[in-house]
């Protein structure tokens, strides 16, 4: 038997390119300028001032209120909510309800995008209404310890259609 040929097909050159791998970039959390204590301490307060009040505005607006003494040096968060005879419905031991706490969140965010530069992020409340009081349903803020203005919520707000 006789030896067969193998036959053998070549092809033209073909240029082997190195892909990269991907890099891949896991999403990283911003670090928030507020710590976990101080929204806690913002969910206990609204629960305290405010978890009867129908309107999720009003609500917000006694977080714009700790907010708002905030930016005039009243002190930190948790200084201004914890001062005695302030925010009286807030308690250490007042309970964290989820719907409280994330509000709590959002008016954050909104507060540092407006100390970022931005308008128009949703503020509920003017910067100079420190006080507000309640009677149950609806809490009354006002820009004077005694008298002055009660805010007439005149601002649009994000939180009702």
């Amino acid at each position: 038997m006789k030896p067969t040929a193998e036959v053998v097909h070549t092809s033209p050159a073909v240029e082997v390119v190195e892909v990269p791998t991907p890099v891949i970039f896991e999403p990283v959390e911003t670090p928030k300028p507020w710590t976990h204590e101080e929204v806690a301490a913002m969910a206990k307060m609204l629960w305290g001032e405010a978890r009867g009040v129908p309107s999720k505005t009003e609500q917000a607006a006694c977080v714009w209120c700790v907010l708002n003494r905030v930016d005039q040096g009243y002190g930190s968060i948790l200084e201004v909510v914890t001062a005695p005879s302030q925010f009286v419905g807030y308690r250490e031991n007042n309970p964290i309800d989820e719907k409280l706490w994330l509000l709590s969140e959002d008016v954050l965010t909104r507060w540092q995008r407006e100390k970022d530069g931005e308008t128009e992020v949703g503020r509920v409340l003017p910067p100079d209404y420190l006080w507000f009081s309640g009677d149950g349903y609806h809490n009354y803020f006002r820009n004077a310890y005694r008298g002055g203005n009660t805010w007439g919520w005149e601002y649009e707000s994000p939180y009702e259609s």
